[in-house]
């Protein structure tokens, strides 16, 4: 009887002693996120050999606006230098607004990874549809695998700078960093480096898209806005009209097709992802990354990254798409960055609930060490 109860004693103190060692490294790896970058949501340092990718005398001498003209819509009597911020001024050279061919659909989502990306992941992954994300370097940081099964899932992944930010407020340098820094935690933590960016609030002008450029970037902006980013401040916005939106879009007549805007930064924007790809499809659009809606499938990265060796072609300028009218009682989805005001994302602290790989192997030796620690105790008493 007493070894019946010394060796239940010892099971009961064994399971107690893994479920506190897991409940340990549940939590802490819930909160771990990449260390040695820049702090999150600030514009992150200046590095020279960034800055020596870009001659700057090839870049447009327009000056940095001032984020007190920016949040009061101030614009320029003359727009020397393409601002599409104000005047929606477009540089086929450069900017991707819209898909050329008819029936075709650029999905883009901005501002993650976040968990809230996941669940919106497993219902593409179900419906085999691949997408574009555009991808903000402080939530990768926090949110690393989660990239990782983005580009593992055959989604493109584009920049969407470090600390979304208005790039025409900011130096040139500046801007670069924002860029780079951006495109080198991609890479390090997923093996890809983008071909693709995407100005926060669309706010690029000439100088920005100069950089770009040289940077090797691609511009994309869209013609289709759902903002859905007021649903985070705002009380009056109502989730419907995102699928309002969409359901009003595809009944209009186009010579081209589209590229719309929604985000996963937030749980209720990510989740209309599986609401509005059905309209599509019953519509008959044929949902797209933005790269294979411009001709390039399946190219969307450099050809350093790990999963691209091909060199993407400069897409031929297309005209501009027809003006869609904005459904009744459905916010203005056709109103460009002006109109839009900086959302403050150190108000939505997201949390890596990525699980590292490393923690499987320390619950293991946790069991072994447990087992032959409390098997010593009981066989010497």
């Amino acid at each position: 009887m007493n070894n019946m109860l010394k060796h239940f004693e010892f099971l009961f103190l064994t399971f107690s002693l893994l479920t506190f060692s897991l409940f340990i490294q549940l939590s802490i790896c819930q909160t771990t996120t990449l260390s040695g970058w820049p702090a999150v949501d600030t514009p992150p340092p200046n590095r020279s050999d960034f800055t020596a990718l870009v001659d700057m005398s090839k870049v447009a001498n327009a000056s940095t606006r001032s984020m007190n003209d920016i949040n009061a819509n101030v614009c320029p009597a003359t727009d020397t230098y393409c601002w599409w911020t104000c005047s929606g001024c477009v540089r086929n050279d450069s900017d991707v607004i819209f898909c050329p061919t008819a029936r075709d659909w650029g999905l883009t989502f901005d501002d993650g990874p976040t968990p809230f990306t996941t669940t919106l992941l497993d219902f593409l992954d179900k419906v085999g549809i691949k997408i574009t994300f555009f991808v903000v370097g402080s939530r990768v940081v926090e949110n690393p695998q989660i990239l990782q099964r983005i580009v593992r899932s055959g989604h493109q992944v584009g920049i969407h700078t470090w600390s979304h930010q208005y790039l025409t407020s900011q130096s040139t340098e500046q801007v670069i960093a924002e860029l780079q820094w951006t495109a080198e935690i991609i890479k390090n933590v997923s093996g890809v480096t983008p071909k693709y960016m995407r100005p926060p609030f669309g706010d690029v002008d000439d100088r920005v898209r100069n950089i770009c450029t040289q940077l090797g970037y691609k511009v994309v902006i869209w013609d289709m806005d759902t903002n859905d980013w007021l649903s985070a401040d705002n009380p009056s916005f109502q989730m419907s009209w995102v699928e309002g939106n969409f359901t009003q879009w595809v009944r209009q007549n186009s010579t081209t097709g589209h590229i719309s805007l929604e985000h996963d930064l937030y749980n209720q924007t990510a989740a209309q992802g599986p609401l509005v790809v059905p309209i599509l499809q019953n519509a008959t659009f044929n949902i797209k990354p933005v790269a294979d809606c411009l001709g390039f499938p399946g190219i969307y990265y450099k050809e350093n990254s790990t999963t691209t060796t091909t060199a993407t072609p400069t897409p031929t300028p297309t005209p501009t798409p027809q003006a869609v009218p904005t459904p009744d009682n459905v916010p203005d989805s056709s109103q460009n960055g002006a109109n839009q005001v900086a959302t403050s994302q150190n108000n939505n602290p997201t949390t890596s609930l990525a699980v590292k790989n490393s923690y499987y192997f320390n619950y293991l030796w946790s069991f072994i060490l447990a087992t032959v620690l409390l098997s010593c105790i009981y066989n010497l008493s």
